[in-house]
């Protein structure tokens, strides 16, 4: 595979700048891979992925802008992942105020926030490790000149949407860990999005252990498969569509997975208010009992309303364990925090941030851990589907369960990633929500 062209990655609202870089590089020898020519029919994150897959070198225009923007932070993500060598610019604000850009703190960024292109140095720097043609370069953007898509491996899909070509694409397929395996097979994962409203997306999670803190003396270690997370806590509106469907709450067969849960049911014929209006604001004052109702009941729907199955379904959804959560929360670098080891306090709604109730579940993007969860430390408590005394998952009887993240009520160290706290399946507070998870299945 020839690896000979540099990849910009760039917020659309940068555009001129990177343009004009672009033809500065191609000026100076280099072929470029700029995505402002792609033809918005094709798989347009597969070709990204190639894209980066196939390049000498990778450069980044950072910006706020970029800063918040996911597709940006995927392409960073991806390139770092494939050890691409890095060539980063700085436009605008602060290296130091991004997780986005604090892999570069010791990589040789340029600083060129006066708005002028790279010195020269930058380009032979460059050179070390792109070829530099004596002739003016090339844009790469012709698909049959990257890898075909067998080639690649995929291994983690979502549904998309249809992109328009006026906007940059608010979903599409997400690959990760673009890894050349031989026979790697292909997986899906469930469009909620055709039952619930945004803002929803999944957080695909790759392999892993994970070590918890049960005590000093007991800190067991637990290897797990790959799977996928909600990147936010689910919201009052997202809840509501349950509540309100005709074969949502009051449908029986989302209870019947142990007695206390149908009797539980029989003593509450209706939920209670959240705790907190806004449609983006986490669902509260939801039982353990209803979370679980909730995963079975949405189950049934990315199903295309087929019967629940303990073997049949082709997606199954459910609450996290409490190991599925700490591990999408700290990544592999065991870090304290879900952005890194110190408590920074507008990273998270905590008693710290001075807020005194739920934020919306998009406010905090700084805060979010390294597989980009939102909200993994304050705002509410989630629950967890493992039970506190034992471990174990099994949905009957009326056990402690876990609860992890801590809320806009607690300080900083219940929001370490590894604080935990339970609570009994059938109570109630405002402090309380949750967040779904599933797994990825193989295509046929």
């Amino acid at each position: 595979m020839m690896m000979s062209h540099v990849f910009i990655s760039y917020s659309k609202l940068n555009w001129d700048y990177a343009r004009s870089l672009a033809d500065r590089l191609l000026a100076e020898g280099f072929d470029v891979w700029i995505d402002d020519r792609i033809d918005y029919g094709e798989d347009w994150w597969r070709m990204i992925v190639r894209a980066i897959r196939t390049c000498a070198a990778f450069t980044v225009v950072m910006t706020p802008e970029a800063d918040g923007s996911r597709w940006v932070q995927r392409e960073v993500t991806l390139a770092d992942e494939l050890g691409k060598p890095a060539y980063p610019l700085l436009l605008k604000g602060d290296i130091l105020d991004s997780e986005n850009w604090t892999m570069f703190v010791r990589t040789q960024y340029v600083d060129v926030r006066d708005g002028h292109l790279p010195p020269t140095d930058f380009y032979n720097r460059l050179a070390h490790s792109v070829p530099r043609k004596e002739t003016q370069g090339s844009e790469v953007t012709d698909p049959t000149a990257l890898p075909s898509t067998a080639e690649l491996k995929p291994r983690w899909h979502t549904h998309k949407r249809v992109m328009s070509v006026e906007t940059e694409p608010q979903d599409a397929a997400v690959l990760v860990n673009e890894v050349p395996v031989e026979a790697e097979p292909q997986f899906v994962l469930p469009d909620v999005r055709t039952v619930l409203p945004e803002p929803f997306e999944w957080c695909l999670i790759p392999e892993g252990t994970v070590v918890l803190e049960i005590s000093r003396r007991n800190r067991p270690t637990f290897d797990l498969p790959a799977f996928a997370i909600a990147k936010y806590p689910i919201t009052n509106a997202q809840y509501q569509v349950f509540v309100k469907a005709l074969d949502g709450y009051r449908d029986p067969r989302w209870w019947d997975f142990s007695n206390e849960a149908r009797a539980w049911r029989k003593s509450w014929s209706q939920p209670d208010q959240t705790g907190y209006m806004g449609d983006d604001v986490p669902r509260t004052n939801v039982t353990w009992y209803e979370a679980v109702a909730f995963t079975r009941w949405l189950t049934f729907k990315v199903n295309g309303n087929a019967t629940p199955s303990t073997a049949d379904e082709p997606y199954r959804i459910s609450l996290p364990t409490e190991q599925q959560w700490q591990r999408a929360a700290q990544g592999d670098d065991n870090r304290i925090y879900p952005w890194g080891d110190q408590f920074i306090a507008n990273r998270a709604n905590t008693s710290e941030s001075g807020l005194r109730r739920p934020t919306p579940v998009t406010r905090h993007t700084t805060g979010a851990s390294p597989y980009g969860v939102f909200d993994m430390a304050g705002n509410v408590w989630e629950w967890c589907l493992n039970d506190w005394s034992t471990n174990s998952t099994d949905l009957s009887g009326s056990r402690t369960r876990i609860l992890r993240g801590s809320s806009w009520s607690n300080d900083a160290e219940a929001a370490k990633v590894t604080f935990r706290d339970y609570g009994g399946p059938e109570e109630r507070f405002n402090l309380r929500g949750f967040r779904i998870l599933t797994y990825p299945q193989q295509m046929p």
